[in-house]
C-alpha cells in the first residue's frame, strides 16, 4: 500500500467516527462529575480522620504537589512541606473535625468545593473546651493520583477565643 492510500484511509476511517451526541456528552459529564464529588468526599472522609487521629503529617498528601493552605489568622503555605509544616500545629490531640461538604461544581479536570466545618477541643487542663464553627472553599485539579486540593482556605464563623494567659 502505498503512502497516498494510507492517507485516504485515514481520512475515511476518521469521517467515519461518529461523533458524541449532545444526551452522550451529557452522560458523561454527569459521570465525570458525579466521580469527582465521590473523590472529593473520600477526600474529606480521610481529612476528618487524620485531624480526629493526630496524624497532621498525612494532610499534605491530599494535596498537589504545588498546593496551596490558607488557614485563618496565620500565613499560608504553598508545597507538600510547607503544608504539612503549617497544618502541624493547627492538629490539637483529642479535637474532632466534622466536614460538611455542601456544594461541589466539576468542570472537567477542575472542581470547585464549598462547605462548613466544626472542630471541637476538649477541655485539657486550664484550657477550657472550645469548639469552632467555620466554613471552607476548596479548589481541586484532577491528576493522575487522582482528586487534589490545589488550593483551600477556611474561616471561622466568629473570632476564635483568646489563647489562656500562661501562667
Amino acid at each position: 500500500m502505498n503512502a497516498r492510500s494510507l492517507v485516504f484511509a485515514a481520512v475515511v476511517l476518521i469521517g467515519c467516527t461518529a461523533a458524541e451526541t449532545p444526551q452522550q456528552v451529557a452522560a458523561r459529564e454527569q459521570a465525570d462529575a458525579d466521580s469527582a464529588r465521590a473523590a472529593i468526599a473520600a477526600g474529606n472522609a480521610r481529612w476528618a480522620r487524620y485531624v480526629n487521629a493526630n496524624q497532621p503529617d498525612s494532610l499534605a498528601a491530599l494535596y498537589t504537589p504545588e498546593g496551596k493552605v490558607m488557614p485563618p489568622d496565620v500565613p499560608g503555605a504553598t508545597g507538600r512541606d510547607s503544608i504539612t509544616a503549617r497544618l502541624r500545629p493547627l492538629v490539637v490531640p483529642g479535637a474532632t473535625l466534622t466536614i460538611n461538604s455542601s456544594n461541589v461544581a466539576v468542570h472537567g479536570p477542575i472542581a470547585v468545593e464549598s462547605g462548613t466545618y466544626t472542630f471541637a477541643v476538649p477541655a485539657q487542663g486550664r484550657t477550657p473546651a472550645v469548639t469552632v464553627v467555620g466554613k471552607y472553599l476548596a479548589h481541586y485539579h484532577k491528576t493522575d493520583a487522582g482528586w487534589l486540593i490545589a488550593e483551600n482556605m477556611w474561616n471561622n464563623d466568629a473570632p476564635a477565643p483568646p489563647a489562656p494567659a500562661r501562667r
